[in-house]
């Protein structure tokens, strides 16, 4: 069986590494014929991930103000898609974001995640971790992580006369 990619879930934080990702994921769509799922996690107030998870009961959820300014903040990258395809849904979520992408691609039946890698490494990857270090993990399907510059790394041994 051949794979086919018809879905694609397309996380956002807002960054120019984002900005990148959006612009690979309606490239691919629009060749393939796919549809883009666009989602930003609204991450829980006091929610934690790794071995000191956990969650304050009765914890407030995020106001609808912020929920409507993060609506507002995905309509311009719906919109740019749009222009290339057809179909592109938006969605905000709370939750963490490992999490919160790794559900919606189930529950779009994502083929492909198209997010972005900010390409930490050292201490800040040690205190911030990786959010698509995490989605690679868990996913069910494909995750093609984008750097902001986009520039590919080629490494060759030097051959030896």
């Amino acid at each position: 069986m051949v794979p086919t990619i018809r879905k694609i879930l397309l996380p956002t934080d807002f960054s120019a590494s984002s900005t990148r990702a959006a612009e690979y994921a309606g490239v691919l769509a629009k060749s393939l014929g796919a549809s883009v799922h666009l989602v930003h996690v609204l991450e829980e107030p006091f929610a934690t991930q790794g071995a000191w998870e956990f969650q304050p009961p009765n914890t407030p959820r995020p106001g609808d103000e912020l929920y409507e300014d993060r609506r507002a903040r995905l309509a311009p990258i719906a919109e740019m898609l749009q222009r290339q395809i057809a179909q592109v849904t938006q969605e905000v979520r709370t939750g963490t974001p490992t999490d919160a992408i790794v559900a919606a691609a189930v529950d779009y039946g994502a083929d492909l995640i198209v997010m972005a890698t900010h390409g930490r490494s050292g201490l800040p990857h040690l205190l911030l971790g990786s959010v698509a270090e995490q989605v690679i993990r868990h996913a069910r399907c494909p995750v093609l992580a984008v750097r902001e510059s986009g520039a590919a790394r080629v490494h060759r041994a030097d051959k030896v006369a």
